[in-house]
């Protein structure tokens, strides 16, 4: 049997990247770690700077659901990485990396269609591009199907303007590829949560994971061998052969440091 796929939500039509509004969610957490209190300061004093009361219920709510109430999200250590003094880049990657897991819809367009789509020398990321993929995943993902044409325009253009969010894409009515540089803390962070998962180093080298960050398999091994000269890790590899040791290092443990 193959993969199980995860059921795509429409999630993403009620909120975009709010990248600034996670950043205050989890450093109130770090202050008080009571979410009744959050709820309030949301509400009344509007930390989020939402007119609305509707919009900041909202916002407060996508917030926990993608991070908080998560499972896959290991929320103690988003929450050292935000209140930490990492640079802003580094913090906003690794909200990205979360988001995109949390929302399997954002993970798949990215790794399955805009991956390729650069592979190929394309240069810009169209509206028809995005729907012409839904479409086709429509077939393993029948919840498509049940989508107004609304719902699935507004999936559409808030995917498009969250990867211009997060720095991936550029441009107003015409998106375009626009590749930052990733941080080797990023790949690092990635790598040691595979190996606290115990998986091989064959597969985290093969791992979609890395095509968010729209790296191919040797510039992966390049970051990693960035990260043996850093100190955190002992990697060697000829051809096909590939030798990695975590020198004891746990992701925990990897976060702290970088945090320290």
């Amino acid at each position: 049997m193959g993969k199980e796929e995860k059921i795509y939500s429409a999630g993403i039509t009620k909120g975009l990247s709010l990248i600034k509004e996670t950043k205050i969610f989890f450093q109130e957490l770090n202050n008080t770690n009571d979410l009744d209190e959050i709820q309030t300061k949301v509400l009344n004093d509007n930390i989020f700077d939402k007119t609305a009361l509707g919009s900041r219920r909202n916002v407060l709510s996508l917030i926990k659901q993608r991070f908080y109430l998560n499972s896959e999200i290991n929320t103690e250590i988003l929450q050292k990485i935000i209140n930490s003094n990492l640079n802003d880049t580094i913090k906003n990657f690794i909200i990205y990396y979360y988001f995109s897991k949390s929302e399997s819809i954002v993970y798949d367009i990215t790794t399955k269609a805009l991956y390729n789509m650069l592979l190929d020398g394309k240069s810009i990321v169209t509206k028809k591009d995005i729907q012409t993929f839904l479409d086709n995943q429509s077939k393993t993902h029948p919840e498509i199907n049940k989508w107004t044409e609304s719902t699935k325009e507004r999936v559409v253009q808030h995917y498009l303007a969250i990867m211009k969010d997060f720095k991936f894409l550029k441009g107003s009515q015409k998106k375009q590829f626009d590749i930052p540089f990733i941080p080797a803390e990023i790949l690092l962070f990635i790598l040691f949560e595979k190996l606290d998962e115990k998986i091989n180093i064959k597969k985290i080298l093969n791992s979609d994971d890395f095509k968010l960050f729209f790296l191919e398999k040797n510039e992966i091994i390049n970051y990693f061998e960035e990260g043996a000269k850093m100190g955190y890790i002992r990697f060697n590899h000829t051809k096909a052969i590939y030798d990695l040791d975590s020198k004891g290092m746990t992701l925990e443990g990897y976060v702290d440091a970088i945090t320290g």
